[in-house]
């Protein structure tokens, strides 16, 4: 991106964007009176509801989801004239200092011959040639211009009637509010359901479309520079100070839910092998005629039996243990299978693949505390003979995974699956798996990266995946 936020304009950006609200009046037109000569148009109603459901939904949108109004053909409350201004001069009146104002309208505009205005064509407008049914932008403008609001933008997915001269020159004798407008030209259609213009704008506003943002941070310029690679090149017209903010990906993708009221993200973090491969006959070494007994019976009889079978290896992990930690022997114990020392314990299982075969999967449970020590984990890990494929962090709070997406995508992630309770993304070899409870990650070279000094690829590789966390 040409626009080069420094890191302080960022910093003072997400600082205003946190202060303040976005609040919308979003219009769509499409029953339109062709007696009149406005032809009736198709996405119009579709391309105010989705913009207007995205500034409530995505918190990354700072949005007051009390004022977010859609005045729509077929909805309530039809978007005549008088519908129009009356909820502008509403949400004029009820903006601070610290909030910024959103038009979208998705309908016609319209010039008439000899007047310099630009005007918007409501649904009840019944002539082509008479102002006093239309919206005049100059109108717009007295509303939103006597606001208090830090930022003002009005965003035109309008038919590309008129010529693109004639909307520069208007657009350039406008002061006071920033303006974003279709132009003329082709556009392919990328979703049958919205305008072409709208389908980027929603790309965009929903982080997945990485392109379009600057420093993870969806300005209005950078949303510009996005839609002239993708939509014939819109007209824009700058805010008239400062950096006019839509969206801000910049900080984790987990957000303030996920955290305890100490701050702390997770409760605990498990690590885990993708195991080894092992018969159920040598761990049941006394059972005889095992054809008789149903897989999972196999299994968990397997189970209680893997204390015996890993004896001698427990013990040894046990050893290298209080020998690296300095702890006593009241400090480390094994009951069964499991050892458990301080902040911490281990356990295998046996998990069936098939009735005779199964995998010994490997388990570590640990408090945050055991993250803090350069290479403690690195050496707990080697005292347990464990080389771990997964890590899965309990998290301190819920959360909603699927408010997770547009972050995520505005990380490098590429969403593979949404479900209400859980979310699966991939990035490169690392595999996410979003909880309300828990974050899991697989393919990260976890050894090397908890090394004392860990491995400058590891670090490299795992950068982007551990970004999630801030």
């Amino acid at each position: 991106m040409a626009t080069g936020l420094t890191s302080r304009q960022r910093e003072a950006l997400a600082r205003q964007l946190a202060q303040g609200h976005t609040k919308v009046v979003a219009v769509g037109v499409d029953d339109y009176d062709l007696e009149a000569g406005f032809s009736p148009r198709r996405t119009g109603r579709n391309d105010a509801i989705a913009v207007a459901n995205c500034f409530k939904d995505l918190p990354h949108l700072h949005a007051d989801a009390t004022a977010i109004t859609a005045i729509v053909s077929r909805g309530e409350v039809a978007p005549s004239r008088g519908e129009v201004i009356r909820a502008l001069r509403k949400l004029a009146r009820s903006s601070g200092p610290e909030d910024r104002l959103l038009l979208f309208f998705s309908g016609h505009t319209h010039h008439i011959a000899g007047d310099p205005e630009l005007y918007l064509v409501p649904q009840d407008a019944f002539a082509s040639d008479d102002p006093g049914c239309l919206i005049a932008f100059s109108a717009i403008r007295e509303v939103l211009r006597g606001s208090a609001a830090k930022h003002k933008l009005v965003i035109l997915d309008v038919d590309p009637t008129l010529p693109r001269e004639f909307l520069e020159a208007y657009f350039s004798r406008v002061s006071g509010i920033a303006v974003l407008s279709s132009a003329p030209g082709d556009a392919r259609a990328v979703n049958p359901q919205h305008s072409p213009l709208t389908a980027h704008l929603l790309s965009a506003l929903q982080g997945s479309a990485p392109a379009a943002l600057d420093a993870r941070l969806l300005t209005l310029t950078s949303l510009h520079e996005y839609l002239c690679t993708v939509v014939p090149r819109p007209v824009v017209h700058p805010p008239a100070r400062g950096v006019l903010v839509l969206a801000d990906f910049s900080g984790p993708v987990l957000g303030a839910g996920a955290f305890d009221p100490d701050g702390k993200l997770f409760r605990r973090v498990g690590l885990s092998t993708r195991g080894h491969s092992v018969a159920i006959k040598d761990i049941l070494t006394s059972l005889s005629r095992t054809m008789n007994y149903t897989q999972d019976y196999l299994e968990a009889q397997a189970n209680r039996a893997l204390g015996p079978y890993l004896g001698d290896e427990l013990g040894k992990k046990v050893s290298r243990l209080r020998a690296r930690f300095r702890w006593s022997s009241s400090e480390v114990s094994v009951d069964d299978a499991c050892i458990t020392f301080p902040d911490g314990d281990y356990q295998p299982s046996y998990v069936a693949t098939a009735k005779l075969q199964g995998l010994l999967v490997e388990e570590v449970s640990l408090a945050p505390s055991w993250l803090e020590g350069p290479g403690m984990l690195a050496d707990l890990l080697g005292c347990l003979d464990v080389d771990p494929a997964d890590v899965t962090f309990t998290l301190a709070g819920r959360l909603t995974p699927a408010s997770c997406v547009p972050r995520l995508e505005a990380h490098g992630w590429q969403v593979t699956s949404e479900l209400a309770h859980k979310i699966e993304a991939a990035n490169g070899r690392c595999v996410l798996r979003l909880t309300p409870e828990t974050l899991a990650l697989s393919g990260l070279p976890l050894a090397a990266l908890f090394a004392a000094e860990p491995d400058k690829e590891a670090v490299r590789t795992a950068a982007a995946a551990l970004a999630i966390l801030g």
